[in-house]
Parts: C-alpha cells; structure tokens; sequence
C-alpha cells in the first residue's frame, strides 16, 4: 500500500561512525542492502543483530525505525509499533520515526492516531510532501473539508506533480457542488498520473453532469487501458441503465462480477 520513509540509507554523523566498532558497521551496510532490496526478512534479522552488538549506539533510532518498516512489510504491526516507540526514546524529534510509524498505523485503519503522528511530523517540517498528502486525506474521509482543502492546497502549491492532492480537490469541490471545478483538477490528475481511481471519479462526475458522450468515451478508453479493472464495466452498465438498455447493463454486470467486484457495490449502480 506504502512505500515508507527509509531511514533505508542511513545517513550517519562521521562521529557515530569512528566510535562504532566494524562489525556494527557491517551489519548496518548489509541492513542498508537489505531493505533496498525490500529483503524484509533478512533485515529484520540483520538490525536485531546490530542493535543486540551495540545497543547503547546514539544511530540505533534509524536502525529502530527500519526495523519498524521491515516488520510492517511482514504483516507484523504490533512489533513495528513498538520499534518506532522506542526508536522515538532515543530521537523524539524524528519526523521520519513519526511518518512510518503513521504508515503502519494507517495499515491498522487506526486513522486518529496517523493523524497525530502526521501533525507531529509536520511541525518539525511543515511542507514535507507524503504527511501533508495523508493529512489532507484522512481530513477528506472524515468529511472536514475545509481543513483538507486548506492541506491540500498546500500540498499541491509546493508538489504541483502529486496527482493525489489533485484529484483529491477534485473531490472536495465535487462535495461541494462546483462540478466544473471538479472536472478541471480530475483532469489535471490524470495529466500527471494516469490512474483508475481518478479515471473512475471522472465518469462518474461526467455522468452526474448528463456529459454521458463523453463519459462513454472516458469508459471505452479506460476498459482498453485496464480491461481487467471491474469498476469501468460496471460504470458501463450503469450508463447503459440510465439509457434504458437493461440486457447491456445486466451483461456488464457480469462482466465485473467475474472480474472479482463486490455483488453489493454493483447492486448500486445495476439493480
């Protein structure tokens, strides 16, 4: 879902360094190998044995919070939380700590408490790109929309290419009722990044304004694009049920259904 904040190259003051001993510093570079890897395994493994040789070493926070993200990449979020709490003993104003300690958290669907780590993060550094895109998400799922848009215009200022805070003010001013606002940002997502979601969300506005032409465009170009992606067949059905044509509805319906899309979500669009 996340690719986290490496401490993955660590980038270690010269004085730590000559007062390590070679053999921790091996280990950090094999842990380093490791993770770019994406060898979660073999770094879990590998920091544990340099943090067991040097556990009073002033770098063991940014092994502390590799740690944290190998465990995570294994499913184990319990552990990696409770390597990113004692990674912050050691360096509580780390704001990559904070940031993959929010990555793993937002895997638990703990969305409050990211949100926390997330602000904390930001007011070390305030225009940092990944905690500022989250911020304004978690704030657009909880439906505060002026504090997500205020986030996301922030965002989008200072990383004019993220085409998530882009669609995401699509979003926001699709809530909000200015379609044609809407359609402007969805476009200017997907000239940055051509992806499904932001396709989809298009569609579906295009449908809503009655721009069923083009929507039928968006949607023919789509299922060339990802033929394998259920939702533009049922986005394809649903306008073939606006248009009465019940027997092309019902076939996309089971179009997508045998492409793995949820029965429930489908009855919504074609009953």
């Amino acid at each position: 879902m996340y690719k986290f904040f490496a401490a993955a190259t660590l980038l270690i003051a010269s004085a730590s360094l000559s007062a390590s001993s070679p053999k921790y510093l091996a280990l950090v570079d094999s842990a380093d190998m490791y993770m770019k890897r994406e060898r979660w395994e073999a770094a879990e493994q590998t920091i544990v044995k340099a943090l067991r040789l040097e556990p009073a070493n002033f770098t063991n926070s940014l092994l502390l919070s590799n740690l944290g993200v190998a465990q995570t990449n294994q499913g184990h979020y319990e552990e990696a939380l409770e390597s990113f709490r004692l990674g912050l003993t050691l360096s509580p104003r780390s704001s990559t700590l904070y940031n993959n300690r929010a990555r793993t958290l937002l895997y638990l669907k703990r969305n409050k408490e990211a949100l926390e780590d997330i602000e904390e993060s930001l007011s070390m550094d305030s225009i940092q790109e990944w905690p500022l895109q989250m911020k304004g998400l978690i704030l657009l799922g909880e439906n505060r929309l002026d504090e997500a848009q205020s986030t996301l215009n922030l965002l989008c200022r200072h990383y004019p290419y993220n085409d998530v805070g882009m669609s995401a003010l699509g979003r926001i001013s699709e809530l909000e009722g200015d379609k044609e606002a809407a359609l402007k940002y969805y476009d200017e997502a997907l000239r940055l990044s051509d992806e499904p979601e932001t396709r989809s969300w298009r569609i579906l506005l295009k449908i809503s304004m009655e721009k069923y032409s083009e929507a039928s465009s968006d949607i023919r170009e789509s299922i060339e694009k990802y033929p394998e992606n259920p939702y533009f067949y049922i986005w394809r059905g649903y306008l073939h049920r606006l248009n009465y044509r019940r027997e092309e509805a019902l076939a996309d319906k089971k179009i997508a259904l045998s492409k793995g899309a949820d029965k429930q979500f489908i009855e919504q669009f074609i009953p």
